[in-house]
C-alpha cells in the first residue's frame, strides 16, 4: 500500500490519531509563520527532532528504533562483532594510529559500540588497545544511559560522547566515521513530477489535520537542482511520479567527511544508487512511518510518536563525499558485506561451545539469516568512502559481489 495524497488539501486526521498535542502546536505555528506552509523537510525535521517533543530527543525510552523496528545491531550482538573486523582492518591500513578514533552518529544508547568494542577487545586486542570510541548521538536522555554503561564497566575512557553542534566543523581524526541508520532520517523533500516538471508536495494545516498540497519548489529544493540529478542519472519519469531528495543528508555527510584527516567514513542504511532508487514501485515515493512494528505510509498521523525515514540516495552521498574530499572505497549491500567480513565464522564458534545451549544457536542462526537475507536486512546499503587511506586492495567488506533477491 502506498499514501498518495489527495491533490487538494483534504485529508485530516482524528484527534486521537494526530500524536503529540504539543508537537502538533509546534508545527501549526511553524506553519502559520512561514505563511500556511512548510516543506515536508521542515516537518519530517520537527516531527523527529523538535527539542522537547520530537521522536528522537523525547525522554521517553521506547521499546522499537529502538522500539518501532527491528535495527540490526538489536537483532543479534554479531552484527557489531562482525563490523569490529572491518574496523580493525581499517586501523591496520592506516598504519596502526594510537588513539584510533571511532566516530559513531546516531550512537543511541551504545549497543553497536558495545558489540564493536568487544568483538575487537576479541579479535584484535592491539587496536581495542588503541581505541578512542566517541559517541554522537542528540538524545541526551540516551546518550547519558550509554555513558553510564560503558563508565560502569571500565570502559569510561574509552568510550565518551562528543558533541557537534548543528552547522559545526567535526574535529579531524584519524579513524572510522560510522552511521548506521542515520542518513534515511534526515529531512526529505518530497517532489512530484507533473505536466513535465518538478513541483514540491508542501504541508499544510487543513481543519483538523496536516496534509499536502503541491506547488512550485522551495529554495531549498531549486538548490539541490534535482532536474540535474535526473539528466545525470538517465531518469525518466512519468506524470504524478514522486520521489524524495534530502540536500540534508548530503550536507551532513559532506560534514562528517571534512572530519576525517585519515581514514574511512563507512555508511549503513536503507537505499539505493539513484538509477536504481528512482524506479518501478518506489515512484510511489519512499517516506514510511514506523510505530509499534508497523509501517505506513502515512507521515501525518502519531506525529512525533512514530519515526519517519526515506529511502538513502546513496549517489547523493557519494558524490556528496567526494565534494568534501573524500574517495570512493567501496559500495554493497549489507548481506553481502557481512558474507565477505565471514560472519558465519562466529556462529560455526558458538557451535562448537560447549556452553552454548541448542535455543542461543538457533536464536544466533535466525539473526544471522535476517541480517544477510537480501530480502530483508541484507538488503541495506553499504557505502565506504576515503581520506588519505588506502581503498586499493578493497576492504574486506566489499570482496563477495552483492548478494540478491
Amino acid at each position: 500500500m502506498n499514501f498518495t495524497p489527495p491533490p487538494a488539501a483534504v485529508a485530516s486526521h482524528h484527534l486521537e490519531e494526530r500524536g503529540n498535542p504539543d508537537l502538533v502546536a509546534a508545527i501549526r505555528v511553524a506553519i502559520d509563520a512561514a505563511g500556511s506552509r512548510i516543506t515536508f523537510a521542515h516537518f519530517m525535521e520537527m516531527a523527529l527532532y523538535h527539542p522537547e517533543w520530537g521522536y528522537y530527543l523525547a525522554p521517553a525510552r521506547r521499546p522499537g528504533r529502538p522500539g518501532d523496528f527491528l535495527t540490526a545491531p538489536e537483532a543479534h550482538p554479531f552484527f557489531g562483532i562482525t563490523i569490529a573486523r572491518q574496523i580493525a582492518e581499517c586501523w591496520e591500513r592506516l598504519g596502526r594510529p594510537d588513539p584510533f578514533i571511532v566516530r559513531e552518529y546516531g550512537a543511541g544508547i551504545g549497543a553497536l559500540a558495545w558489540d564493536i568494542v568487544g568483538g575487537l577487545a576479541t579479535e584484535a586486542p592491539a587496536c581495542r588497545a588503541a581505541l578512542a570510541y566517541r559517541l554522537v548521538e542528540p538524545n541526551r536522555h540516551r546518550l547519558s544511559e550509554a555513558l553510564a554503561a560503558f563508565a560502569g564497566e571500565g570502559l569510561g575512557e574509552v568510550v565518551r560522547g562528543e558533541e557537534i553542534p548543528a552547522g559545526a566543523e567535526p574535529e579531524p581524526i584519524a579513524g572510522v566515521v560510522l552511521a548506521n541508520e542515520v542518513a534515511d532520517a534526515f529531512g526529505a523533500h518530497r517532489l512530484i513530477w507533473r505536466d513535465g516538471r518538478l513541483r514540491e508536495g508542501w504541508v499544510v494545516w487543513d481543519h483538523d489535520g496536516f496534509t499536502e498540497e503541491e506547488d512550485e519548489l522551495s529554495a531549498e529544493a531549486a538548490a539541490a537542482d534535482p532536474d540535474a540529478m535526473l539528466r545525470e542519472h538517465g531518469i525518466a519519469l512519468a506524470d504524478g511520479d514522486r520521489i524524495e531528495i534530502s540536500p540534508a543528508a548530503a550536507a551532513w555527510f559532506a560534514t562528517a567527511g571534512r572530519g576525517i584527516d585519515r581514514g574511512y567514513a563507512i555508511v549503513i542504511d536503507y537505499g539505493y544508487t539513484a538509477p536504481t532508487l528512482y524506479r518501478a514501485h518506489r515512484l510511489a515515493g519512499t517516506v514510511r512511518a514506523h510505530r509499534r512494528h508497523t509501517v505506513s505510509d502515512d507521515p501525518f498521523t502519531h506525529v512525533g510518536e512514530q519515526d519517519l525515514t526515506a529511502h538513502v540516495d546513496f549517489s547523493a552521498l557519494r558524490s556528496s563525499g567526494e565534494t568534501a574530499g573524500l574517495v570512493f572505497a567501496g559500495q554493497t549491500n549489507q548481506g553481502a558485506f557481512l558474507a565477505s567480513l565471514e560472519m558465519g565464522d562466529l556462529l560455526v564458534s558458538l557451535g562448537k561451545d560447549p556452553e552454548t545451549t541448542l535455543p542461543e544457536y538457533l536464536a544466533a542462526q535466525a539473526a544471522i539469516l535476517r541480517l544477510i537475507d537480501p530480502g530483508g536486512l541484507g538488503r541495506f546499503g553499504v557505502l565506504a568512502m576515503a581520506r588519505d587511506a588506502p581503498i586499493s586492495p578493497p576492504l574486506r567488506g566489499f570482496t563477495i559481489p552483492p548478494l540478491t533477491d
